[in-house]
């Protein structure tokens, strides 16, 4: 016969499973549906003179503002870390080899990457990797936003009247969002200690659940206290402009050679939604979601027709996958021919 107590104790680990399992499940059937209609709606007919329309100029140029994209991403990590003997010759590849897996694996596995490599490659601990990760994402996902939100009233007509309150509004919105980035540590820690009497009560029905929130959001805080110096922070914010403009330069180009020509800030409001989705990739590598955002940034910014507006998207998309790819692969052959840095207390004579 099984025993209670171990059927108990594996339960909560199966829900687990069986919950990630649906959750991956709806992930890849909306992928899916996503897909089905984006693609219905091209006219793969016209697709390869889309393509022709673009000139080898610009794909050069498209490439090598992906290259400073990723190489600024280096700089940041390596300002996040708060190590300045961090050596290029390691970190760059380990950025392209992490951006590409990023993008091609689904569910967010590829972030893994990045935590194991410093691991294995440079001896910085799981805590320095994760940490650096998370406020590398955060400080890129508020750019996006506070840029995006910022470029509405200027390319929404309708918008026009209420300018300066919402000028205003954004001004707000992003002073206080860089204070509670800055101070994240002890926000979290504070709405910890106001869920307090929630987890009390929840510990006698789900004591699992509850210790285990307990715990990721006193290791979160902790980890948000890491970039709590003005001098880190101020720089990493400053780092993350530059990957913004790169990320920018780089659509921005290719958009041009589709023939869109619209202000400035109408690009920016249709690059910024298209950055965003990549950020968050709610489907399988972000397939399906990133092409849409694209088609609902032309169609509603731009006024490009359907058809047109999809084949820009899966363009769009598609030379980014090709691009991480392409360093990818570099970054993965410069990983595996330069020595990893020795362990700590380990010299040449102890070898």
């Amino acid at each position: 016969m099984n025993d209670p107590a171990k059927t108990n104790d594996r339960s909560p680990g199966v829900k687990r499973s069986r919950r990630q399992l649906l959750a991956r499940a709806a992930s890849i059937a909306i992928t899916v549906v996503l897909l089905a209609d984006l693609i219905g709606r091209v006219n793969w007919a016209e697709f390869d003179q889309t393509l022709g329309r673009i000139a080898l100029s610009s794909w050069i140029g498209a490439l090598l503002a992906y290259l400073a994209l990723n190489l600024f991403r280096a700089l940041r990590f390596r300002i996040l870390l708060d190590k300045r003997d961090s050596p290029w010759r390691i970190l760059i590849p380990i950025t392209l080899y992490h951006n590409f897996l990023v993008r091609a694996l689904p569910f967010k596995l590829g972030e893994l990457s990045y935590i194991v490599l410093l691991r294995s490659r440079l001896n910085y601990t799981m805590e320095e990797g994760l940490s650096s990760l998370f406020g590398a994402r955060i400080l890129e996902l508020l750019i996006i936003v506070m840029v995006f939100a910022s470029s509405i009233p200027a390319s929404a007509e309708q918008l026009a009247a209420q300018r300066d309150e919402l000028t205003l509004a954004i001004a707000v919105t992003f002073a206080i969002s860089v204070i509670g980035l800055y101070f994240g540590g002890s926000v979290i820690r504070t709405v910890q200690r106001s869920a307090q009497p929630i987890l009390t009560a929840a510990e006698g029905r789900r004591p699992s659940l509850a210790a285990g929130l307990n715990s990721r959001l006193a290791h979160l805080g902790d980890e948000m206290d890491r970039i709590r110096q003005p001098r880190l922070f101020l720089t990493a914010l400053f780092t993350t402009c530059f990957t913004y403009t790169s990320s920018f330069l780089t659509n921005y180009l290719l958009l041009r050679a589709l023939g869109v020509d619209v202000p400035l800030p109408v690009f920016i409001a249709i690059i910024s939604l298209g950055m965003f989705a990549s950020a968050f990739p709610f489907t399988v590598s972000g397939f399906g979601v990133v092409e849409g955002a694209w088609l609902v940034g032309l169609t509603q910014f731009a006024g490009m027709p359907d058809a047109d507006a999809a084949a820009a998207g899966f363009l769009l998309h598609g030379f980014q996958i090709f691009a991480a790819a392409l360093y990818g692969l570099l970054g993965y052959l410069l990983i595996h021919i330069s020595a990893p840095l020795p362990a700590k207390g380990v010299t040449s004579s102890n070898i």
